[in-house]
């Protein structure tokens, strides 16, 4: 599979990749393109909205991009763009850490563990991620949803 995605014939789902990455002792942003700066006013601080990291998962219509400036903080940012009937895929995520988000634009359904929570824009969430979760978007809007990720580091890490 690896060689697959490596030659763009296949793109993993987010729980391939989310495996793939703790294989290999990296964090999710690691595996985004390198940005490249907008302009010159754009330090290490800062991720101007036009030269965000993306990664795609068409089969799943999701889009994930990378808001974090820097990619060794304790903290992941990300933007989810999430089409109408498009979510993290059938299978749940399970990840050493917390996560939480608000809903930017439109609605989703979110599920941890065995509850499930319809989320519009302006809500806010944040649970363990050690629990099953994901998201689903059951309309026919496009949604965004900015997703924080505090993963649990191996003693030692930052």
């Amino acid at each position: 599979m690896l060689s697959h995605i490596e030659r763009g014939q296949t793109t993993p789902s987010l729980k391939s990749l989310d495996r793939i990455c703790q294989a290999l002792g990296v964090e999710m942003p690691a595996v985004f393109p390198p940005r490249e700066l907008a302009d010159d006013s754009a330090g290490p601080d800062i991720v101007r909205a036009n030269a965000r990291a993306r990664l795609e998962f068409p089969t799943f219509g999701l889009t994930k991009e990378l808001l974090s400036p820097s990619r060794s903080q304790t903290l992941e940012f990300f933007m989810m763009i999430v089409e109408p009937d498009g979510g993290s895929g059938p299978d749940y995520l399970v990840r050493n850490g917390e996560k939480g988000g608000m809903v930017i634009k439109g609605e989703l359904q979110l599920s941890v563990g065995e509850h499930q929570y319809t989320i519009t824009e302006g809500d806010s969430f944040q649970f363990d991620s050690g629990k099953p979760h994901r998201i689903f978007n059951p309309t026919k809007q496009e949604a965004r949803l900015l997703w924080i990720i505090r993963p649990d580091r191996v003693a030692g890490e930052l």
